[in-house]
């Protein structure tokens, strides 16, 4: 198993009993944590819900979501995870479902961009999780490549061995606000 962080490990465990972020892909939206999807139904790159229950109450907060692959290259022998797969900055919410989750909007395109699922054969099936925090004020995309030392195009040599303790602590992030991870296999 991969390195998990402590945000990683509370998001696993609150999202076993029941998650507090949805995964939207065309097609297929994800709710239950643990569940499998299939590379095909996880390559395009997602949109998320997050419970009302989990925002903040203050207007103009804004969130932040990662995502990670805490299994590479296998989930027995994880040497080169977690791999980052994304970061999206500036998300706000939108309208609240008839189930009480709300759309997190802003940019199309995600700061890091979004690696799709890419287990390789014959691995077991890794464990692709998504985190969202509130976003501190002033961190915006060019001080979070400058803290985090990204080039302008964030390329996998930077995405291997990703510490998620060490950079929510130099970006300022609080505890992890939702959380909700599949499973996908080659």
């Amino acid at each position: 198993m991969g390195q998990e962080s402590p945000s990683v490990q509370k998001s696993i465990a609150a999202a076993a009993k029941g998650t507090s972020l949805r995964l939207h892909f065309p097609g297929v939206t994800h709710a239950a944590a643990g569940g499998s999807l299939s590379i095909e139904q996880a390559t395009p790159t997602p949109t998320l819900s997050i419970s009302k229950d989990a925002l903040k109450s203050e207007p103009g907060t804004k969130y932040i979501a990662v995502s990670l692959d805490l299994d590479a290259p296998f989930p027995s022998w994880s040497f080169l995870g977690p791999i980052l797969h994304g970061i999206h900055i500036d998300l706000v919410p939108g309208t609240p479902d008839a189930d009480g989750f709300v759309p997190l909007e802003g940019a199309t395109e995600w700061l890091v961009s979004y690696l799709p699922p890419g287990p390789p054969k014959p691995s077991a099936a890794h464990r692709y999780v998504f985190l969202v925090f509130e976003q501190p004020e002033g961190l915006d995309a060019a001080k979070l490549k400058s803290v985090l030392k990204f080039a302008p195009e964030v390329k996998l040599t930077a995405r291997l061995w990703w510490n998620q303790e060490t950079s929510e602590k130099k970006l300022g992030l609080g505890e992890v606000l939702a959380g909700n991870y599949f499973l996908t296999s080659a």
